[in-house]
This record gives C-alpha cells, structure tokens and sequence, in this order.
C-alpha cells in the first residue's frame, strides 16, 4: 500500500460523506472517526489524544474526568461537563482537540499504512471535533509539517524513534518546556514517549527536541544503547541544520496559545 493510495481512499470517502471508521494497520495504527466525510478524531498510540492532553499537563483532574465521562458520554457531552464543573472553557477544549485531532494525524503520516478497512457505521467520540475537519487540510498540514522537520533535521520518521538523552540540568533551563524535556531525556524515551509523559502533542516536542539539541542542550553524540525490556532505537544525533530561531511560545504546559487554533470554517490550525 502506498501513501498516496491511502490519501485517494480518504479523499474518496469525503467524498461520499462517509460515516464510520477508517482503521490503518501500520506502525503506529489508528483509527479515523468520520462524519460525513469530515475527520472528528483520530486515536493512535502515536500521538496524545485530547483526554491524555488535559490530565498530563494538568489542566483538569483525574476525578474531574472520570465525573464528567460518566454524566456525558453516553449523549457525547463530555465536553459540556467540563466546562460546567471543570472550569475549562469550551474554546479551550476545542483548541486541545483539533491539536490533538492534527497531532495523531502527523503522527500516522509518519509511516506508509500497511492496510486500511472501512467501518460504516455511528461514530462515537468523548471529545469530537465539530463539525470535523477536511482530509484536504490535514494532509496539507502533514506535508508542512514533514517538510519542516527534513529541512531542519532529516527524515522525520528516524527523528521520532529516536533516544533523547540530556545534556543540561533542568535546573538551569529557563523555557519552562524545555526543562520538561530534559526531566524525561534519560536515554530511553523517545520524543513520542515524552509527549506522552508531559501532555504535549508529538509534533510539539519534537521541534523542540531539534531546536534543543541545536542549542547544545541535548546529547548529539552516539549513546550506548540500553541492553533488557524498554530498548528502543538509536540515540539522537545532532540535527544537519538548524533552520533559524525558533518561534517564541510562552513557556508553561501546554498553553493555550502555543495549541493550534483554528480558521473559521476550516479547522485547520494556524500555528504549532
């Protein structure tokens, strides 16, 4: 199966307003939630989804979650009770859950899908994005993404399978992400792993990590690789190039306006 195979089949089901699920087996796999050819969500191990989001990086409690998931599911109102005994304000959720929607798409966009199969069907979500978003833009924001990381790095799909391993004290770090990263950066996380670990979407942390070893803050130089479970690929190396600062965000997890927010009537994000 070839990537543009793939893209053809999402474009056709747009087409056909379809509703149901995609589901891709690959590395990672995932499943696409579709309405009426729009993309409400996507779950992969790839990537945090919105629920990982908002309890890592603390925006709301577990107990929180587990009250408002249980008075909302059933009528897919989770968000609603958020807001009502979270304190989370319902532009917030919805700038956490088309990042995350967006995330897990950069994510899977990461390897060829090795099958794919369609599930007709009502799609049921906690946290859906509404009404969707267009195949057209997310697979026009995974080429931007994936262009941006070859130029300032090399091949995206190495870069994320990849060990971090710190250089720095967090201590001495004042970007409040970057310190994040570098508590994580033992040698046996990987970027995905800490997105995971922090509650930060994928892509997020990794143009940090290449910004970070840029700056001398992460270890460029080969690691020996760790022997027993929870081996995972090579060490991370030193980025080719570096393509010029990087935008400032406000440090602090997962702030509102370092999320992708979206234009009206499009959902696509205008910024990392």
């Amino acid at each position: 199966m070839s990537m543009s195979d793939f893209r053809s089949e999402l474009t056709a089901l747009c087409e056909q307003r379809f509703t149901g699920v995609l589901r891709i087996e690959g590395s990672p796999a995932g499943a696409m939630h579709l309405r009426e050819g729009l993309i409400a969500g996507i779950v992969t191990p790839g990537a945090p989804g919105p629920e990982s989001l908002l309890l890592k990086s603390g925006r709301i409690t577990e107990r929180e979650w587990s009250a408002a998931y249980a008075a909302g599911a059933a009528e897919e109102r989770v968000a609603e009770q958020l807001t009502a005994t979270a304190g989370i304000g319902a532009a917030e959720l919805e700038v956490v859950t088309v990042s995350a929607l967006y995330d897990a798409a950069f994510a899977l966009a990461l390897n060829r899908p090795e099958r794919w199969q369609t599930e007709p069907g009502a799609v049921h979500l906690p946290l859906p994005v509404r009404p969707g978003v267009h195949p057209r833009d997310l697979l026009r924001e995974n080429r931007r993404r994936l262009s941006e990381l070859s130029q300032r790095w090399g091949s995206p799909q190495q870069l994320v399978m990849q060990r971090v391993t710190g250089r720095a004290a967090p201590s001495g770090v004042a970007n409040a992400r970057f310190r994040d990263i570098l508590l994580h950066a033992n040698g046996r996380h990987t970027p995905r792993d800490i997105a995971f670990l922090v509650g930060r979407g994928t892509f997020a942390v990794v143009t940090d990590i290449v910004s970070m070893t840029a700056r001398g803050l992460l270890d460029g130089r080969p690691a020996p690789a760790p022997t027993g479970a929870g081996a995972a690929g090579a060490a991370i190396r030193t980025p080719a190039r570096e393509g010029g600062a990087p935008a400032a965000v406000p440090p602090g997890p997962l702030p509102p306006a370092a999320l992708p927010r979206r234009r009206p009537g499009t959902g696509r994000p205008t910024t990392n």
